[in-house]
């Protein structure tokens, strides 16, 4: 675990996706901190390093700030500061961490996003043993989407770990959710085909997501990567791999 998710300066990071001719990534912050225990580095600390590595990749590497709601009106103050930065581009949820999409606490936050156009990440599917899972997704985006309706959602792993289901929730809400791909490296080459029958029906709300480093590119991500080359047409390629993640990112303006 040490070994894949030490990248202190974003420099192996960097040099895989010169390999695999990624032009840009988005690093996450999940804020683990209330769920398993603060880190040696504070949450603002961990926000200013993701910021400095950004800032010294020219443009090649942005962030979205982490939120977790048990926080109060640090965690909100924190998301308002730093998607005010230049390289911040977004809010990570982690909602296995004690909290529903719909929950009370994250009403500000929703409300902030919608009406600054700040898209939202947020895990979805199975998570670390010990933590907890969502007990009534979908439903509870519904309702985030239903009360605001300017909001750009992606789902985290949705079109690996719930295909149909996802599927279902990107055709009822073309206009605010997204479903990446990420963890796609561990299906087999038919469930690998079936995911991406998958995003021929949603084609303009499908991203892809490696999961790296968690996931590292040196293993099998590569191999998968060309798999889909293969698969899709120089169109729907475009769309996965680009034109979906900009309009995610920065809505009209993309």
């Amino acid at each position: 675990m040490r070994l894949y998710l030490s990248d202190r300066d974003g420099k192996r990071l960097l040099s895989q996706m010169d390999t695999y001719g990624i032009t840009k990534s988005v690093l996450l912050i999940a804020d683990f901190g209330p769920a398993l225990g603060e880190p040696p580095l504070s949450i603002e600390e961990v926000h200013l390093h993701h910021a400095a590595v950004t800032a010294a990749s020219g443009g090649r590497l942005a962030f979205f700030a982490g939120f977790d709601p048990s926080r109060g009106r640090t965690a909100l103050d924190i998301v308002k500061r730093w998607t005010a930065v230049p390289g911040c581009e977004g809010v990570k949820l982690y909602p296995p961490c004690g909290f529903e999409l719909d929950d009370e606490r994250l009403l500000p936050l929703w409300r902030h996003c919608n009406d600054n156009s700040i898209p939202v990440l947020t895990h979805s599917g199975p998570s670390l043993p010990g933590l907890g899972s969502a007990q009534r997704y979908p439903h509870s985006l519904e309702e985030v989407v239903r009360r605001f309706p300017d909001l750009r959602v992606a789902l985290a792993h949705g079109m690996v770990w719930d295909l149909e289901g996802t599927v279902r929730l990107l055709l009822a809400h073309p206009a605010n959710l997204y479903a990446d791909i990420s963890s796609f490296h561990q299906l087999s080459s038919p469930e690998l085909e079936l995911m991406l029958e998958g995003c021929t029906k949603v084609p303009d709300q499908v991203l892809f997501g490696s999961d790296a480093p968690l996931f590292d590119f040196s293993g099998n991500l590569g191999a998968k990567i060309e798999e889909m080359h293969d698969r899709l047409t120089p169109a729907q390629q475009t769309g996965l791999f680009e034109l979906n993640a900009r309009r995610f990112l920065y809505g009209t303006n993309a």
